[in-house]
């Protein structure tokens, strides 16, 4: 098992613990379906990130008549991780099962600290395993972080771009390339289990009840009273609820079910406001070329975010240059 040295002092963590050096034992998780040209891309991305290599390299890969099983598996043998663990589904899970099994497996069966989820339409800079992990370092002296992610749609010039490189800020977008540790895991698990035993295990993904969840079970959730933490790094000016009270027509994926259940017990998440990658993904079980360019993703406007180093610090934004609040757009 491989691991990620985090050291600590009491100015981070407001305790005691000088100098303490803590050994935490992470994965990424790549997961994989059908789509090998994509894969393909994110697979060679990924080795260019020199710090993929101190964690350990789980690929989750559904099963069913679509599946490219052999073809991804061929793909990790002949890459720079052939010793990587590979789960193939014996038949089509969907990816909300597939996606809560697989965290459900490294967390709470093998025991990790930290993943790193990235799905198969997502290409990497060269430092963004290490931007990430970084953060997830960095954010550990709050209690509020529920996700980290270095991927986010920014339409300044690349020269204001260049200024705002160590910049954080709040985001509800989709959750790609992110860090979560198993505490907020730990925290937050119950619902999405819940969710899972309801609505997906006797039940196709395609074929989920939408409005038996946004209205049985979404609902409750969202006009449940919020779970507040007290040392928070979003403040409220940038805090924007992912999902309206009335839940008319708003996502139903486990995307959306992990986003609720962050939003209940007090988590924000966070991603880097200049692009560390760029998503692919124009073709897929969501997407179209219509809703690619509907979301804005036709808008990356990236600075050349594949040699964008590790910044040595970062730093929270809560205002742009106006002096506006930043605040996320609900979740899409």
């Amino acid at each position: 098992m491989k691991g990620r040295p985090l050291n600590l002092n009491s100015s981070d963590v407001g305790i005691s613990l000088q100098n303490k050096v803590i050994e935490l034992k992470s994965a990424i998780l790549l997961l994989g379906f059908n789509r090998t040209d994509y894969f393909s891309q994110v697979l060679t991305s990924l080795e260019k990130n020199q710090a993929a290599y101190e964690h350990d390299l789980h690929v989750y890969v559904d099963g069913g008549p679509d599946a490219r099983q052999a073809e991804i598996k061929e793909l990790i043998a002949n890459s720079k991780f052939p010793d990587a663990t590979i789960v193939c589904r014996a038949n089509n899970w969907g990816i909300g099962r597939h996606l809560i099994d697989a965290r459900r497996r490294l967390f709470d069966e093998q025991g990790y600290d930290r993943i790193l989820l990235l799905e198969d339409d997502l290409v990497l800079g060269e430092h963004y395993v290490d931007t990430v992990f970084s953060i997830a370092d960095w954010a550990s002296k709050y209690d509020d972080i529920g996700t980290i992610t270095a991927y986010h749609i920014n339409e300044h010039s690349i020269p204001e771009q260049k200024s705002q490189e160590n910049h954080l800020i709040a985001t509800n977008r989709h959750f790609w390339g992110y860090v979560i540790t198993r505490e907020v895991w730990d925290e937050i698990k119950h619902i999405i289990y819940s969710f899972e035993a309801r609505f997906l295990v006797n039940s196709t993904y395609t074929n989920r009840a939408h409005r038996r969840i946004r209205w049985f079970f979404m609902a409750k959730w969202i006009n449940k009273q919020r779970r507040m933490k007290e040392n928070r790094l979003v403040p409220d000016s940038c805090v924007t609820p992912p999902f309206p009270r009335i839940p008319f027509r708003i996502a139903t994926s486990q995307d959306a079910i992990t986003a609720l259940a962050l939003w209940h017990h007090g988590y924000h998440r966070i991603t880097t406001r200049v692009s560390r990658a760029e998503y692919v993904g124009v073709e897929g079980y969501s997407f179209s070329p219509e809703v690619y360019q509907s979301q804005g993703f036709d808008k990356q406007n990236l600075s050349d975010y594949a040699h964008l180093q590790t910044p040595a610090d970062f730093r929270f934004t809560d205002v742009d240059s106006q002096g506006n609040p930043l605040k996320p757009t609900p979740y899409r």
